[in-house]
């Protein structure tokens, strides 16, 4: 009898054994290498998931670290320095646990929050209990928990867990600071493009008249000015943008382009595409860019105005002539190329200053006034279908 009793026992133990694990099998996880936002630096790492109802939702953060171990309320105080959207209320037990992100506004459904490490029911409250590298922490308001042991309050979560995208602020450029301005009008427009390999972002300016402008033709006058900037095209929009300039040399780095407006992802094709009056448009390689939605981007590398002389000047067979040279009232600049569009005059801070329109033959001279011109060093640029030509002008 003692036999059966304890066969009976031992029988009965390992069929409860297997009835919690496989109930605690339920409680759904995140592999790390699916966490977007990783908070703290070291080579210990965390995974921290909660739990909400109305609507039911689970969102997980990733925690690194150098100590051997943290308490969970340290981290849960990092992750919410880090990300304005979480917070909690406690000192030892945690009284509420919320989201908020402008969409979702998460917070108690329940009656009380506990929590899990490693799926098994934490034993300490949160200001000592103990975690260490690959551990799972995960909070849960009990009203959207399952219970699996109702006599030590063992619950699972089973909703699917979502990693929570980061944080990200695009980095922008003010116009004060573009020091390179394509076209003419009193609207305009900056232009900027993020590459990787190396993390570079690049800035133009463009001036308009129109109520509005097509991408497409922002681009195409760059690339008609600043012969270093280039796009392809190919499938359904653009397939790759360059930028070459002395030892930078700049092209795809990842699977694709893809780009915002006012920060936000624009709603049409660049060919179709509209933009006013201090907008801003950004392109950008994915590669170098933070997700913070699906399929919504930014780009937080700081913005660079484009200088247009850089490596132009230096470079004889782009140089213009230009006589006389100090001028006082007027100059002259020789044709070389067939199919010159215009003639540009910049300030050292690369303001544009005045811009003709030219139709001459080459080998003609064409005169450029500077009597309404400050005594100053100017920069002059000559446009054409192949090339651009630029000299410096001194004005007495």
């Amino acid at each position: 009898m003692r036999f059966k009793n304890f066969t009976l026992l031992f029988l009965m133990g390992i069929f409860g054994l297997f009835s919690t694990n496989l109930l605690a099998q339920q409680d759904a996880s995140i592999d790390p290498a699916d966490i977007r936002f990783w908070i703290g630096e070291g080579e210990n790492q965390v995974v921290f998931i909660v739990n909400w109802n109305e609507p039911d939702t689970a969102l997980a953060w990733g925690y690194r670290f150098n100590e051997e171990a943290v308490t969970v309320k340290d981290m849960m105080l990092q992750i919410s320095d880090a990300d304005h959207r979480f917070g909690f209320v406690g000192e030892s037990f945690v009284s509420d646990v919320t989201f908020n992100n402008g969409v979702l506004n998460l917070s108690l459904a329940g009656e009380w929050w506990m929590y899990n490490v490693n799926g098994e029911m934490a034993t300490e409250y949160f200001n000592v209990q103990l975690i260490h590298n690959g551990d799972y922490v995960k909070f849960g308001d009990e009203s959207c928990g399952t219970l699996i042991d109702p006599e030590n309050y063992i619950y699972v979560w089973e909703k699917p867990v979502a990693a929570v995208y980061p944080l990200a602020e695009e980095a922008t450029i003010d116009p004060s600071e573009i020091l390179y301005w394509i076209g003419q009008g009193a609207n305009k427009a900056i232009f900027a493009v993020n590459w990787n390999e190396p993390d570079t972002a690049l800035a133009w300016g463009y001036r308009f008249d129109g109520e509005s402008v097509v991408v497409k033709d922002i681009m195409d006058a760059i690339a008609g000015e600043d012969k270093r900037f280039a796009y392809e095209t190919g499938g359904y929009g653009v397939s790759n943008i360059t930028f070459n300039e002395a030892d930078l040399h700049l092209t795809l780095a990842g699977m694709y382009w893809l780009y915002n407006v006012n920060g936000s992802m624009a709603g049409a094709g660049f060919d179709t595409q509209t933009v006013s009056n201090g907008d801003f448009i950004k392109w950008g390689d994915e590669s170098c860019a933070t997700e913070i939605a699906q399929c919504t981007y930014v780009w937080t590398k700081e913005v660079t105005p484009v200088d247009v002389y850089s490596g132009v000047v230096e470079n004889q067979s782009n140089t213009l002539a230009i006589y006389p040279n100090p001028a006082v009232t007027e100059a002259f600049v020789t044709v070389e190329d067939p199919g010159v569009r215009h003639i540009a005059i910049y300030d050292m801070q690369g303001r544009l200053v005045n811009m003709m329109s030219v139709n001459a033959m080459a080998g003609e001279q064409v005169r450029i006034s500077a009597a309404t011109l400050n005594a100053g060093v100017y920069f002059v640029s000559m446009s054409s279908d192949s090339c651009m030509k630029t000299a410096k002008l001194v004005v007495r």
